[in-house]
Parts: C-alpha cells; sequence; structure tokens
C-alpha cells in the first residue's frame, strides 16, 4: 500500500496584512507536515508551491519539494493531475496548507484506511460542497478532467456528480470546516487552545490584538444568555443550527448569495444584497448605528457587500478591513466601512465566509473558553 499526500501552498503580496497571513499559512503548513509523516503507510509527502525561497528558510521540512512551473499562470486542476501522473500512489491525499489547523490525526488516519479499504472508486473529504482537503484511490477521475477544477473547493462535487465517484464528506465541525483563507481565520483560532505549536507560537509572536479582541468581545456575546447575535453574508442553516444548539442567546440571520463565486453571479455582476443595499441608503455610520439596535455582536462576511457593490477591492485591502485597519486600505468604500465598523457600539467580527462557517464553529465548540 502507498499513500502520497500532496500539499498545496500559495504565495501571499507584500502588504503586512497578506505577510501575515502568509506567515500563519507556513506555520500551519509546518504543523500539518509533522501531523500527516506521522499517518500509516504514509509513503511521500509533496509539497507543491512556487515559493522557492521557502526550501531555504525551512531546510528542516521533509518534503519533496515540488516547485510551481515559473512563467504560467496557476490552475489547480492542471497542477494536481500533473502531481498525480508524477507520483502515482494507491491513495493520494490532496491538502491546503491552511485546512488542517484542528484536525486530529485519527480522523485522518481513519480517512486514508477507508478509501484504501475500498475496491470501489472512494473520495472523502472535509465537505462535499467545498473540499479544502480529499483523500482518493481514483486518480485518473481528476486527471480526466483537470479543466474543471479551476479551484480546489470544486473537488468533491465534480468527483461526485461528473465522474461518478462515491464522495463522503465529513460532518461538520471546526476541525472538518476551520480553513486559514483570511486573517479573520487566523485571529481565531488566536484565541483557540488547542492548535498546533508551530502555529501557536507563530501568533504568539505576531499578534494581531485588535481583531483578536473583537472576536473575544464578539463570543462573550454569543454566550451571553438572552443575548442578540446577528449573522451576516453567507450563512449555512447547518452554521446556524449548530450555533442554536450551544447557546442560549437569540440569533438573527441575513443569508444572501450562497454559492454565488461558484454559481457565476458574482463574476456575471449579479450579486444582490439587501443588506448592501441599506448600507448605500444610509451610509456606513448610520449602518451601524442601526444594526447596534437590533443585536449585541455582530459576524459579517464582507465578500457579499463588497460583490453587491460591483467591487472587489485587492487582497491587501480586503485584508486589512479583516483586520480593522481601515488606514492601510486604499479603496475609499471599504476604508470608510471598515472605520465605521471598528468604531461601531457593539463588537463586529469582519471577514470571508470563514466568518459565518468555520470560525463559527469553532467558537459554538469552544465556549467560553475563546478568549
Amino acid at each position: 500500500m502507498t499513500i502520497n499526500v500532496f500539499l498545496f501552498l500559495g504565495d501571499e503580496g507584500p502588504s503586512p496584512a497578506e505577510q501575515w497571513v502568509r506567515g500563519g499559512r507556513v506555520a500551519a503548513l509546518r504543523d500539518a507536515v509533522k501531523l500527516l509523516a506521522g499517518l500509516p503507510d504514509v509513503t511521500r509527502l509533496v509539497l507543491a508551491t512556487s515559493q522557492r525561497a521557502l526550501a531555504e528558510q525551512r531546510p528542516d521540512l521533509s518534503v519533496t519539494w515540488d516547485f510551481d512551473p515559473p512563467g504560467e499562470p496557476f490552475h489547480f486542476g492542471q497542477r494536481l493531475s500533473a502531481l498525480l501522473a508524477a507520483y502515482p500512489a494507491d491513495v493520494s491525499l490532496y491538502v491546503g496548507a491552511g485546512s488542517l489547523p484542528l484536525l486530529p490525526a485519527e480522523t485522518l488516519a481513519q480517512t486514508l484506511a477507508d478509501v484504501a479499504r475500498s475496491t470501489n472508486p472512494l473520495a472523502i473529504t472535509n465537505n462535499l460542497y467545498s473540499s479544502d482537503w480529499i483523500g482518493l484511490n481514483c486518480s485518473t477521475a481528476v486527471q480526466s478532467r483537470p479543466e474543471r477544477l479551476e479551484r480546489d473547493n470544486a473537488l468533491g462535487w465534480v468527483l461526485h456528480n461528473e465522474a461518478g465517484v462515491e464522495v463522503r464528506g465529513l460532518p461538520a465541525s471546526a476541525a472538518t470546516r476551520l480553513d486559514i483563507d483570511t486573517p479573520a481565520d487566523l485571529a481565531l483560532l488566536s484565541t483557540l487552545p488547542r492548535i498546533g505549536a508551530e502555529l501557536a507560537g507563530y501568533l504568539r509572536a505576531h499578534p494581531q490584538t485588535a481583531a483578536r479582541s473583537r472576536w473575544a468581545a464578539a463570543a462573550k456575546v454569543l454566550f451571553t444568555p438572552a443575548s442578540q447575535v446577528m449573522l451576516l453574508g453567507r450563512v449555512a442553516s447547518g452554521v446556524w443550527s449548530y450555533v442554536e444548539a450551544r447557546t442560549r442567546c437569540w440569533i438573527r440571520v441575513f443569508s444572501e448569495e450562497r454559492g454565488m463565486a461558484a454559481s457565476g453571479r458574482q463574476a456575471a455582476g449579479l450579486v444582490r444584497s439587501l443588506i448592501g443595499a441599506h448600507l448605500a441608503r444610509v451610509g456606513p455610520e448610520a449602518f451601524f448605528a442601526d444594526l447596534s439596535q437590533m443585536a449585541e455582536a455582530v459576524f459579517f462576511d464582507t465578500r457579499v457587500l463588497l460583490a453587491h457593490h460591483h467591487l472587489w477591492p485587492s487582497t491587501a485591502d480586503r485584508y486589512a478591513s479583516d483586520l480593522g485597519l481601515p488606514e492601510a486600505i486604499h479603496d475609499p468604500f471599504l476604508r470608510e466601512f471598515t472605520r465605521a465598523a471598528i468604531n461601531a457600539p457593539l463588537p463586529v467580527v469582519l471577514g470571508g465566509h470563514g466568518v459565518v462557517a468555520g470560525d463559527l464553529y469553532g467558537v459554538a465548540e469552544m465556549g467560553e473558553r475563546v478568549e
């Protein structure tokens, strides 16, 4: 039995917020390598990345380095297909570098064992609808349709619906859904006790105190009996019910534009948001004043708002907003929105989809221990 693990690590831009995320992902990668190297029957760990300098900076990282071809645009499906051909194995495990900060080794070991035992094509993933990692015994199913895999989150869905592979998604939890995608995810992880040693050390050495404090303040409200909490953005019903089952607060949900990227609505400029329309009418300061009359804490997936306004500021701007740093934001709309959010009379957690998805699972499971 041979098992190959393919870890993917992208790069980030030069802004301080982007470099903070890059450092967090590298730290999480180091934890992941230690975890994966200890799994039974793992034959090889292959790190696919464009970061050639990292090989010199981290010579102790026990991986086979496979660098992205220089000068070629990155395409996830083509890159993974090429790796599966170059490193054949009975079972292959794809892992995004930031996708395992809370996952127990036992879960991955059981996943690989189940896939290895199957005599039929089988894949097991953290999330059928948005895969951050996936184990499979059917490499040809990926290699025959790389063009359908522009990003990793389509892996489980495409294999199930187009290749006819049995794909099992694991039950939703912080361990299976929390992925380091934006600064908000890292800020939340900095409040949790059960993360890997490398990531914990990095977050202690490079704190983002204000963002961490907003998470802690919002979590405190979430676990205050009879408090009022608001979730804004691409909120799934499963997340809402998961949080409700573990708290005694009242939750107000405005769920909009789930699947806006996958459906093509964002690319086509068709995203519409009631929240975005209200903000446009009253302005950022009055908007947050209104929210403070309805809730005592807000978890805000801001990407729906940006898409509604036909905006997609730079990654540096979006990350600076997530961290509550308006002075670092060039886009005037996002700068004023972020300033109003951090000055609002209630804690407002800003970020991408994770703020109302994997991060909320983490808060709900840790409860009042978030600090």
